[in-house]
Parts: C-alpha cells; sequence; structure tokens
C-alpha cells in the first residue's frame, strides 16, 4: 500500500519527533489548502481526529495544523448579481406587494394587538372530564386533537374553504 505525502504530513503530525518537525508538517498541511481548496472540509475532518489525541504534542501540533489552514484558506469574494427591482426597493406609496415591508410594519401595532409567544408544557391541551380514565387511548386522543383544533382554529371548515382537503385529521 502506497502512502501519499499527505498521509504522511498526517504521520509526522501524530508522531514526529521534535515539536519543529510537528510545526513544519502543520504548516505544510496549511499549504495544500492554497493549492486544493475544494478539500477543506476533508483536511479539517482529518485534523479533528488528531485535535482529540490523547497526547498533548500532537494536539498541540493539531491545532498548528488548523491555524496554518485557516490562514491559507483563499479570501472568498464573491461577485454581486445585478439588483433586480423588488418591492423593498420601490417608495411605500408604490409598494404594491403582499410581503410585509418596513414601511408597513408597525412595532406598536403589533405589541397591542399581537399574541404573546410563550413556552407551554402543553398541559391545556390535557382533557379535565372524569371519564378520561375510563376511555381508549385512540378515543381520548381523538378528543383532544378535537379540542386542541377548536382552541387553535384549524378545525375542517378552513381546510376545505381553502381546498386542503385531508390536512387536518
Amino acid at each position: 500500500m502506497a502512502v501519499s505525502r499527505l498521509d504522511r504530513l498526517f504521520i509526522l503530525l501524530d508522531t514526529g519527533t521534535t515539536p519543529v518537525t510537528r510545526k513544519a508538517a502543520a504548516q505544510q498541511l496549511g499549504e495544500v489548502v492554497k493549492l486544493h481548496p475544494h478539500e477543506l472540509n476533508n483536511l479539517l475532518s482529518k485534523v479533528l481526529t488528531y485535535l482529540r489525541s490523547p497526547n498533548w504534542d500532537t494536539r498541540i501540533a493539531a491545532g498548528q495544523a488548523v491555524e496554518a489552514i485557516v490562514k491559507n484558506i483563499p479570501e472568498w469574494d464573491p461577485s454581486p448579481k445585478p439588483k433586480e427591482e423588488s418591492c423593498e426597493d420601490l417608495s411605500p406609496e408604490d409598494s404594491s406587494c403582499d410581503r410585509l415591508t418596513f414601511y408597513h410594519f408597525d412595532i406598536s401595532r403589533l405589541l397591542k394587538h399581537g399574541a404573546s409567544l410563550l413556552g407551554s408544557a402543553g398541559a391545556e391541551f390535557e382533557l379535565q372530564d372524569e371519564k378520561t380514565g375510563e376511555m381508549d387511548p385512540k378515543e381520548r386522543l381523538a378528543r383532544q386533537r378535537k379540542l386542541l383544533q377548536k382552541k387553535v382554529g384549524s378545525g375542517y371548515g378552513c381546510c376545505y374553504r381553502h381546498g386542503y382537503r385531508g390536512a387536518v385529521q
């Protein structure tokens, strides 16, 4: 089995005799990213195994390798797309989109009329009847589902009205 140069660098990272040797291997691993930036994830995932090594010197060398790799990642500078005119570019009077825009957002109205979003353990959706202990689990689940749909307002009527037949069971 042939051992590649990259494999030898990882072996040196792990078993190098001196800290200088390990650091040189780490620096060369950083150079690999310059030549093959598409292999960044594979390289980092392999270095991660050495970061978890029980050997202190190996972990130090792996940290140096991560530093060298990060330093050699090419800068990402995407070319901007030509901007199309959207609803946000229009003035509040010209905007005819259905999306919420900054111009139409009213924080005071939200605070006055908005619903509170609070955490729940679900106890308010439990049935509080005396009969619940005698019920079949499937029947109790069906009753809880109906109660939940009633409280949330998503019964069959609204689904049929919007054309979503069979969406709510």
